[in-house]
């Protein structure tokens, strides 16, 4: 079981590479628009969609990847008075909730992106397909529902220690 968290684990690493190539993308696209824009009087074309691409890929490379590390942002000042037991059973609450959401939003991203391919749809000023980047909003959250899987795996027997001692 350990292996298989573990190379899950490496998903959620490899996908957060992808992030950072993403971010480096964006810092380079907007330095070279804004010195084209202001020293040569010629931003590049199609910067603003880029853009928005590029930010989608961002989010949904880091999203797993921060459930993974356990970086989300919390705020625990009730929760750490509680005993140990009843804090379990909320974040298996917590997680299980966040899971059904998060594969809700992966149902419905499938089923736009499956319209997308349809109709063909794409970005208005460069013709860019809007359906690749769909689809990678729904690789992101696969990723991350699989991180919820795996954590509410890991509670479960955090709940098994904490009934038997």
């Amino acid at each position: 079981m350990k292996t298989v968290s573990d190379k899950l684990g490496r998903i959620s690493s490899a996908l957060a590479y992808v992030g950072a190539c993403s971010l480096f993308g964006i810092m380079c696209l907007t330095t070279a628009d804004v010195v084209g824009r202001y020293f040569f009087n010629a931003p590049i074309l199609g910067v603003f969609e880029l853009t928005e691409f590029m930010v989608l890929i961002l989010i949904f490379s880091f999203l797993a990847y921060t459930q993974f590390a356990k970086a989300h942002v919390s705020v625990d000042l009730l929760i750490t008075l509680f005993p140990k037991r009843f804090r379990i059973y909320i974040e298996l609450f917590n997680h299980s909730l966040c899971l059904i959401l998060m594969g809700l939003i992966t149902y419905m991203g499938f089923s736009r992106a499956l319209e997308l391919v349809e109709f063909g749809e794409a970005s208005p000023n460069l013709g860019v397909p809007l359906y690749p980047f769909v689809f990678f909003l729904v690789l992101g959250c696969i990723v991350m529902c699989i991180e919820y899987i795996r954590d509410l795996l890991r509670l479960f027997g955090d709940r098994k220690e904490a009934v038997d001692s």
